[in-house]
């Protein structure tokens, strides 16, 4: 059996681990647990959620000694050319460490101005506001609100957990054996 700590409680983050995972491996269990990741409430940065993500993956497996450690983190981040959701995973089986990015998606601007304006403000508060989604970012999250349930946060972080596997799976090749 191989056993996966999340280093969360949220069913998305849980769900989407089982999903990927899965992919992988025939035998698996999976162990959520609520663990500090060491950043803000709401990230706004790339690196910030990278943190979170890295922090979450290795609290996870130092507490609960699994055979992986994942964490996910979520976030807002403004470039020039406009504001995106996204997230971070972090993947970690005590020698490597796996890191890959969701998909982004263009957010309103207005969603911006508002957690700049409302430093308490959540992008989930703002987005349960705008939907009448109550605890959306536990469902479907912006992703599926803004995609009109065409692709959701659950999937977006699946698909990263999957490429954060990739230098755990391919150690080799990572460490520059290419044989």
């Amino acid at each position: 059996m191989i056993l996966i700590g999340v280093g969360s409680t949220n069913p998305v983050k849980i769900n989407a681990t089982r999903s990927a995972f899965s992919r992988f491996f025939n035998n698996i269990k999976i162990i959520s647990r609520k663990v500090d990741p060491g950043i803000s409430p709401q990230p706004m940065t790339d690196e910030e959620m990278v943190t979170g993500a890295i922090n979450r993956a290795k609290r996870v497996f130092n507490e609960i000694n699994p055979n992986f450690g994942v964490g996910l983190e979520g976030g807002v981040v403004k470039y020039k050319f406009g504001v995106f959701v996204r997230g971070w995973v972090a993947v970690y089986n005590g020698e490597v460490l796996g890191i890959a990015s969701t998909a982004s998606i263009q957010i309103p601007s207005l969603i911006w101005d508002r957690l700049l304006r409302n430093r308490g403000l959540e992008l989930e508060d703002i987005m349960e506001e705008i939907s009448g989604i109550e605890k959306i970012g536990d469902k479907i999250g912006a992703f599926g609100f803004l995609t009109e349930g065409k692709y959701d946060r659950e999937k977006a972080f699946e698909d990263a957990i999957i490429c954060a596997l990739a230098p755990i799976i391919k150690s080799d090749l990572y460490n520059g054996n290419y044989s």
